[in-house]
Protein backbone atom coordinates (compact mmCIF):
# COMPACT_ATOMS: atom_id res chain seq x y z
CA UNK A 1 0.00 0.00 0.00
CA UNK A 2 2.87 2.37 0.83
CA UNK A 3 4.28 1.86 -2.67
CA UNK A 4 0.94 2.79 -4.19
CA UNK A 5 0.78 5.95 -2.08
CA UNK A 6 4.29 6.90 -3.22
CA UNK A 7 3.30 6.29 -6.83
CA UNK A 8 0.25 8.48 -6.37
CA UNK A 9 2.31 11.34 -4.88
CA UNK A 10 5.20 11.10 -7.33
CA UNK A 11 3.15 10.87 -10.49
CA UNK A 12 0.72 13.50 -9.23
CA UNK A 13 3.69 15.85 -8.84
CA UNK A 14 4.90 15.05 -12.37
CA UNK A 15 1.47 15.62 -13.88
CA UNK A 16 0.99 18.78 -11.82
CA UNK A 17 4.22 20.24 -13.20
CA UNK A 18 2.96 19.87 -16.78
CA UNK A 19 -0.49 21.16 -15.88
CA UNK A 20 1.01 24.23 -14.23
CA UNK A 21 2.91 25.17 -17.40
CA UNK A 22 -0.24 24.87 -19.47
CA UNK A 23 -2.54 26.63 -17.03
CA UNK A 24 -0.30 29.64 -16.42
CA UNK A 25 -0.24 30.40 -20.14
CA UNK A 26 -4.00 30.04 -20.46
CA UNK A 27 -4.63 32.18 -17.37
CA UNK A 28 -2.14 34.86 -18.43
CA UNK A 29 -3.95 35.51 -21.71
CA UNK A 30 -7.29 35.78 -19.95
CA UNK A 31 -5.88 37.98 -17.20
CA UNK A 32 -4.28 40.41 -19.64
CA UNK A 33 -6.89 40.61 -22.38
CA UNK A 34 -9.98 38.76 -21.18
CA UNK A 35 -9.34 36.27 -23.98
CA UNK A 36 -10.60 32.69 -23.60
CA UNK A 37 -8.16 31.18 -26.06
CA UNK A 38 -9.65 27.93 -27.35
CA UNK A 39 -6.52 27.38 -29.46
CA UNK A 40 -4.38 26.74 -26.37
CA UNK A 41 -4.39 22.99 -26.97
CA UNK A 42 -3.50 23.60 -30.63
CA UNK A 43 -0.22 25.19 -29.50
CA UNK A 44 0.60 21.89 -27.82
CA UNK A 45 -0.36 19.90 -30.93
CA UNK A 46 1.73 22.08 -33.27
CA UNK A 47 4.82 21.64 -31.11
CA UNK A 48 4.15 17.94 -30.62
CA UNK A 49 4.05 17.18 -34.35
CA UNK A 50 7.03 19.37 -35.22
CA UNK A 51 8.94 17.59 -32.47
CA UNK A 52 7.83 14.20 -33.80
CA UNK A 53 8.55 15.09 -37.46
CA UNK A 54 12.15 16.06 -36.73
CA UNK A 55 12.61 12.95 -34.59
CA UNK A 56 11.54 10.51 -37.34
CA UNK A 57 13.29 12.35 -40.20
CA UNK A 58 16.63 13.30 -38.67
CA UNK A 59 18.26 10.41 -36.88
CA UNK A 60 20.61 11.26 -34.06
CA UNK A 61 20.00 14.97 -33.60
CA UNK A 62 16.34 15.24 -34.65
CA UNK A 63 15.04 14.93 -31.10
CA UNK A 64 16.83 18.02 -29.84
CA UNK A 65 16.46 20.03 -33.04
CA UNK A 66 12.75 19.25 -33.07
CA UNK A 67 12.46 20.42 -29.49
CA UNK A 68 14.05 23.80 -30.25
CA UNK A 69 12.25 24.32 -33.58
CA UNK A 70 8.92 23.31 -32.06
CA UNK A 71 9.21 25.85 -29.24
CA UNK A 72 10.33 28.68 -31.54
CA UNK A 73 7.68 28.04 -34.20
CA UNK A 74 4.90 27.67 -31.66
CA UNK A 75 5.88 30.91 -29.91
CA UNK A 76 5.73 32.75 -33.25
CA UNK A 77 2.38 31.15 -34.07
CA UNK A 78 1.05 32.45 -30.75
CA UNK A 79 1.86 36.01 -31.79
CA UNK A 80 0.37 35.51 -35.25
CA UNK A 81 -2.84 34.11 -33.76
CA UNK A 82 -3.37 37.37 -31.93
CA UNK A 83 -2.44 39.64 -34.83
CA UNK A 84 -4.35 37.79 -37.55
CA UNK A 85 -7.31 36.20 -35.78
CA UNK A 86 -7.94 37.79 -32.39
CA UNK A 87 -7.01 41.44 -32.84
CA UNK A 88 -9.59 42.18 -35.60
CA UNK A 89 -12.44 40.91 -33.38
CA UNK A 90 -11.03 41.30 -29.86
CA UNK A 91 -14.04 43.37 -28.72
CA UNK A 92 -16.32 40.39 -29.39
CA UNK A 93 -15.67 37.76 -26.71
CA UNK A 94 -17.93 35.26 -28.45
CA UNK A 95 -16.17 35.93 -31.76
CA UNK A 96 -12.77 35.30 -30.17
CA UNK A 97 -13.97 32.01 -28.69
CA UNK A 98 -15.35 30.88 -32.05
CA UNK A 99 -12.34 31.87 -34.15
CA UNK A 100 -9.80 30.30 -31.78
CA UNK A 101 -11.92 27.15 -31.54
CA UNK A 102 -12.03 27.03 -35.35
CA UNK A 103 -8.25 27.34 -35.51
CA UNK A 104 -7.82 24.48 -33.04
CA UNK A 105 -10.21 22.32 -35.03
CA UNK A 106 -8.37 23.20 -38.24
CA UNK A 107 -5.03 22.16 -36.75
CA UNK A 108 -6.45 18.80 -35.66
CA UNK A 109 -7.94 18.09 -39.08
CA UNK A 110 -4.84 19.37 -40.90
CA UNK A 111 -2.68 16.93 -38.94
CA UNK A 112 -5.04 14.05 -39.71
CA UNK A 113 -4.96 14.84 -43.44
CA UNK A 114 -1.25 15.59 -43.83
CA UNK A 115 0.23 13.16 -41.29
CA UNK A 116 -2.16 10.55 -39.87
CA UNK A 117 -4.42 9.89 -36.91
CA UNK A 118 -2.41 6.93 -35.62
CA UNK A 119 -0.91 7.02 -32.13
CA UNK A 120 2.88 7.32 -32.04
CA UNK A 121 5.52 7.13 -29.33
CA UNK A 122 8.77 9.00 -28.80
CA UNK A 123 11.82 8.17 -26.66
CA UNK A 124 12.62 10.13 -23.48
CA UNK A 125 15.05 13.02 -23.68
CA UNK A 126 17.05 11.45 -20.85
CA UNK A 127 16.99 7.62 -20.90
CA UNK A 128 17.22 5.40 -17.86
CA UNK A 129 15.65 5.49 -14.43
CA UNK A 130 16.48 5.79 -10.75
CA UNK A 131 14.87 4.42 -7.60
CA UNK A 132 13.38 6.80 -5.03
CA UNK A 133 11.98 5.29 -1.82
CA UNK A 134 11.67 1.97 -3.60
CA UNK A 135 9.79 3.40 -6.59
CA UNK A 136 11.47 3.27 -10.01
CA UNK A 137 11.19 6.65 -11.76
CA UNK A 138 12.29 7.52 -15.28
CA UNK A 139 15.00 10.14 -15.42
CA UNK A 140 12.79 11.99 -17.86
CA UNK A 141 10.15 12.41 -15.13
CA UNK A 142 12.70 14.16 -12.95
CA UNK A 143 13.56 16.39 -15.91
CA UNK A 144 9.86 17.28 -16.25
CA UNK A 145 9.57 18.46 -12.65
CA UNK A 146 12.85 20.41 -12.57
CA UNK A 147 12.40 22.01 -16.01
CA UNK A 148 8.72 22.87 -15.46
CA UNK A 149 9.24 24.51 -12.08
CA UNK A 150 12.30 26.37 -13.38
CA UNK A 151 10.41 27.76 -16.39
CA UNK A 152 7.42 28.70 -14.23
CA UNK A 153 9.68 30.55 -11.80
CA UNK A 154 11.41 32.42 -14.63
CA UNK A 155 8.11 33.43 -16.23
CA UNK A 156 6.69 34.72 -12.95
CA UNK A 157 9.91 36.67 -12.30
CA UNK A 158 9.67 38.05 -15.84
CA UNK A 159 6.09 39.18 -15.28
CA UNK A 160 6.93 40.79 -11.94
CA UNK A 161 10.35 42.33 -12.61
CA UNK A 162 10.89 43.08 -16.31
CA UNK A 163 9.72 46.21 -18.15
CA UNK A 164 7.54 44.14 -20.48
CA UNK A 165 6.19 42.23 -17.50
CA UNK A 166 5.21 45.44 -15.74
CA UNK A 167 3.46 46.58 -18.91
CA UNK A 168 1.61 43.26 -19.00
CA UNK A 169 0.46 43.81 -15.42
CA UNK A 170 -0.60 47.36 -16.22
CA UNK A 171 -2.71 46.22 -19.18
CA UNK A 172 -4.23 43.48 -17.04
CA UNK A 173 -5.27 46.01 -14.41
CA UNK A 174 -6.67 48.63 -16.80
CA UNK A 175 -6.01 48.48 -20.53
CA UNK A 176 -7.45 51.93 -21.21
CA UNK A 177 -5.34 53.61 -18.53
CA UNK A 178 -2.26 51.72 -19.74
CA UNK A 179 -2.90 52.96 -23.26
CA UNK A 180 -3.14 56.56 -22.02
CA UNK A 181 0.24 56.07 -20.32
CA UNK A 182 1.81 55.22 -23.67
CA UNK A 183 1.71 51.42 -23.50
CA UNK A 184 0.91 49.71 -26.81
CA UNK A 185 -1.88 47.40 -25.68
CA UNK A 186 -1.94 45.33 -28.87
CA UNK A 187 1.79 44.72 -28.61
CA UNK A 188 1.42 43.61 -24.99
CA UNK A 189 -1.42 41.24 -25.91
CA UNK A 190 0.78 39.83 -28.67
CA UNK A 191 3.52 39.21 -26.11
CA UNK A 192 0.99 37.56 -23.78
CA UNK A 193 -0.11 35.14 -26.53
CA UNK A 194 3.53 34.40 -27.36
CA UNK A 195 4.35 33.64 -23.72
CA UNK A 196 1.26 31.43 -23.51
CA UNK A 197 2.27 29.55 -26.67
CA UNK A 198 5.85 29.23 -25.38
CA UNK A 199 4.65 27.63 -22.14
CA UNK A 200 2.40 25.21 -24.03
CA UNK A 201 5.33 24.34 -26.30
CA UNK A 202 7.63 23.66 -23.34
CA UNK A 203 4.92 21.45 -21.82
CA UNK A 204 4.70 19.54 -25.10
CA UNK A 205 8.42 18.83 -25.49
CA UNK A 206 8.62 17.70 -21.87
CA UNK A 207 5.46 15.58 -21.84
CA UNK A 208 5.31 14.03 -25.32
CA UNK A 209 8.25 11.61 -24.78
CA UNK A 210 6.31 9.95 -21.94
CA UNK A 211 2.87 10.34 -23.50
CA UNK A 212 1.46 9.69 -26.98
CA UNK A 213 1.50 11.64 -30.25
CA UNK A 214 -2.07 11.99 -31.54
CA UNK A 215 -4.03 14.84 -33.18
CA UNK A 216 -6.87 14.87 -30.66
CA UNK A 217 -4.61 15.51 -27.65
CA UNK A 218 -5.15 19.26 -27.89
CA UNK A 219 -8.73 19.01 -26.63
CA UNK A 220 -7.77 17.28 -23.39
CA UNK A 221 -5.01 19.87 -22.94
CA UNK A 222 -7.59 22.64 -23.35
CA UNK A 223 -10.07 20.97 -21.00
CA UNK A 224 -7.51 20.44 -18.24
CA UNK A 225 -6.14 23.99 -18.62
CA UNK A 226 -9.63 25.47 -18.42
CA UNK A 227 -10.54 23.37 -15.38
CA UNK A 228 -7.37 24.44 -13.59
CA UNK A 229 -7.81 28.16 -14.17
CA UNK A 230 -11.49 27.96 -13.19
CA UNK A 231 -10.39 26.31 -9.95
CA UNK A 232 -7.45 28.60 -9.28
CA UNK A 233 -9.13 31.75 -10.58
CA UNK A 234 -9.11 33.10 -14.12
CA UNK A 235 -6.23 35.55 -14.37
CA UNK A 236 -4.43 34.40 -11.21
CA UNK A 237 -0.98 32.99 -11.96
CA UNK A 238 -0.30 31.53 -8.53
CA UNK A 239 -3.88 30.25 -8.48
CA UNK A 240 -3.11 28.36 -11.70
CA UNK A 241 -0.11 26.68 -10.07
CA UNK A 242 -2.12 25.69 -6.99
CA UNK A 243 -5.05 24.53 -9.12
CA UNK A 244 -2.73 22.51 -11.36
CA UNK A 245 -1.41 20.44 -8.48
CA UNK A 246 -4.84 20.03 -6.86
CA UNK A 247 -6.29 18.60 -10.07
CA UNK A 248 -3.16 16.55 -10.78
CA UNK A 249 -3.26 14.91 -7.34
CA UNK A 250 -7.02 14.40 -7.65
CA UNK A 251 -6.60 12.66 -11.00
CA UNK A 252 -3.64 10.66 -9.75
CA UNK A 253 -5.58 9.54 -6.66
CA UNK A 254 -8.55 8.54 -8.82
CA UNK A 255 -6.27 6.60 -11.16
CA UNK A 256 -4.60 4.62 -8.39
CA UNK A 257 -7.39 4.12 -5.88
CA UNK A 258 -10.64 4.31 -7.85
CA UNK A 259 -10.70 4.02 -11.65
CA UNK A 260 -8.75 5.54 -14.57
CA UNK A 261 -12.09 6.04 -16.32
CA UNK A 262 -13.34 8.25 -13.49
CA UNK A 263 -10.12 10.27 -13.62
CA UNK A 264 -11.15 11.78 -16.96
CA UNK A 265 -14.27 13.23 -15.31
CA UNK A 266 -12.34 15.24 -12.72
CA UNK A 267 -11.79 18.38 -14.90
CA UNK A 268 -15.47 18.49 -15.94
CA UNK A 269 -16.66 18.09 -12.33
CA UNK A 270 -14.30 20.85 -11.20
CA UNK A 271 -15.55 23.25 -13.88
CA UNK A 272 -19.22 22.68 -13.06
CA UNK A 273 -18.81 22.81 -9.26
CA UNK A 274 -16.61 25.92 -9.26
CA UNK A 275 -18.75 27.85 -11.73
CA UNK A 276 -21.82 27.15 -9.59
CA UNK A 277 -20.31 27.68 -6.13
CA UNK A 278 -17.42 30.11 -6.67
CA UNK A 279 -17.15 31.47 -10.22
CA UNK A 280 -14.05 33.54 -9.38
CA UNK A 281 -12.15 30.44 -8.27
CA UNK A 282 -9.88 30.12 -5.24
CA UNK A 283 -7.68 33.14 -5.98
CA UNK A 284 -9.49 34.93 -8.79
CA UNK A 285 -9.05 38.69 -9.11
CA UNK A 286 -9.59 41.26 -11.83
CA UNK A 287 -5.85 41.50 -12.46
CA UNK A 288 -3.10 38.94 -12.74
CA UNK A 289 -1.24 38.59 -9.43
Amino acid sequence: MSDVILDFLIFGTIQGSIYALLAIGFSLVYGVGGILNQAHGAFYVITMYLFYWFYINFAGFGLFVGMIVGIIVCTIVGGLIYLLLIKPIKDSHVGVVIVTFAFAFFIEQFVKVTVDSIYHDMPPLIPGSIEIFGVSIYNHYILIVIASLSVITLVILFINKSKIGKSIRAVAQDAEAASLMGINVDRILTYALMISAFLAAVAAVLNVPVDIVAPHIGWSILLNSFAIVVLGGLGSLHGSVVGAFIIAYARSYTNYFLSPVLSALIPIIVIVVMLVLRPRGLFGKKEID
